[in-house]
């Protein structure tokens, strides 16, 4: 496989046979589920597509596409009749999470606590792709970049975290087709599978199904595309559960990283490449199908909120006025009138005769 210019790749090289689907059985008709006896769903201003179970209480507003279970126990019912399904469904989410516990990895196994780019991410290769397979983390996990997976409709990606799993804010699990004639990955054939805590910061997006022995937390806005399946409670600040978040358009020059080329030089139509570039909101040169769901395809407002708008330009300064004349001098007082002139002198009397 040829790679994509500014990424990892992390490759399933010791896999002989392709990767077994991992079955979750009636499990997969829940978007949320919280297994345990005293565990909770406490979601709030959130869509949610699929059933919701929880073995204690549910609490819920915002949108919900499917049936609400809200106690175990094969004695509670739920209008009127009894919630078999919700019993039947934990049973199966738990030997889904044993079986994939005791699964042998064909991929990377490590002892680092990283799961994609370092963090701060200032220096590419990012982010970390990956191929079908099954990783295993021996400790704790943790996400500061984005995630690829690479492949087509009938690969399985598993990963397996030991510990705590947590993906940062505003970071993405992407599925990317390796041959665009078939399509990418999907998400049923996604698993993340953590023996503790599973934590999403703020508006953080992951593909696929979440098996947890611990809880799931979702940060404000952050979405699963897929299940989120745990022992434990589930929170859903304004989030989404459960339905596909449609693709946008396949992009071929896809840029990662910003590079010294001109901007008219890196958006320029190319040939398709061989392997499908990754999906991205930087260029597109197809317009988005009709089919696809318009408010789930990159919403523009997260976009926007990954780069910080520029300052807004700051006033004009209003022109100087122009200079206040000099004061003029005051006016000089007016010379005093001229006296009269003097009356001639009168001659002298005349003598008498």
């Amino acid at each position: 496989m040829r790679l994509l210019a500014g990424l990892v790749l992390l490759s399933s090289a010791l896999a002989v046979v392709p990767e077994s689907i991992v079955d979750i059985g009636t499990a997969g008709n829940f978007a949320i589920l919280a297994a345990g006896p005293t565990a909770y769903v406490t979601a709030t201003a959130s869509s949610v597509t699929g059933s919701i179970g929880a073995g204690a209480a549910i609490t819920f507003t915002g949108t919900h596409t499917g049936t609400s279970y809200p106690y175990g126990g094969t004695l509670a019912t739920v209008n009127g009749a009894p919630d078999s399904e919700l019993n039947i469904a934990i049973a199966d989410f738990r030997t889904a999470y044993n079986a994939v516990k005791t699964r042998t990895a064909t991929g990377a196994v490590t002892a680092s606590s990283l799961m994609g780019c370092p963090e701060p991410q200032t220096v590419p290769p990012c982010p970390i792709v990956y191929t079908p397979g099954t990783y295993e983390w021996l400790g704790v996990a943790n996400a500061y970049s984005d995630i690829v997976l690479v492949g087509g409709p009938d690969d399985v990606f598993v990963f397996k975290i030991k510990g705590f799993f947590t993906i940062a804010a505003l970071k993405e699990v992407r599925l990317v087709a390796a041959d665009a004639s078939v399509g990418p990955p999907v998400e049923s054939n996604v698993v993340w599978h953590a023996e503790n805590y599973v934590t999403m910061g703020a508006g953080a997006v992951i593909r696929g199904t979440i098996l947890s022995g611990a809880a799931i937390s979702f940060g404000a806005r952050a979405k699963v595309y897929g299940r989120a399946l745990c022992e434990g409670f589930v929170v859903v600040p304004a989030g989404v559960v459960g339905r596909r978040r449609a693709l946008p358009p396949p992009v071929t020059d896809c840029i990662l990283f910003e590079t010294t080329a001109p901007a008219a030089a890196r958006h320029s139509p190319r040939p398709p490449a061989r392997v499908h570039s990754i999906y991205s909101h930087r260029s597109s040169h197809a317009p988005p199908s009709p089919t696809l769901d318009t408010d789930e395809v990159y919403n523009l407002k997260e976009i926007a909120a990954r780069t910080p708008s520029p300052p807004p330009p700051s006033p004009r300064p209003p022109p100087p006025l122009p200079p206040a004349p000099p004061p003029s001098p005051p006016p000089s007082p007016a010379p005093p009138p001229p006296s009269p002139a003097p009356p001639p002198p009168r001659p002298p009397p005349r003598p008498p005769p």
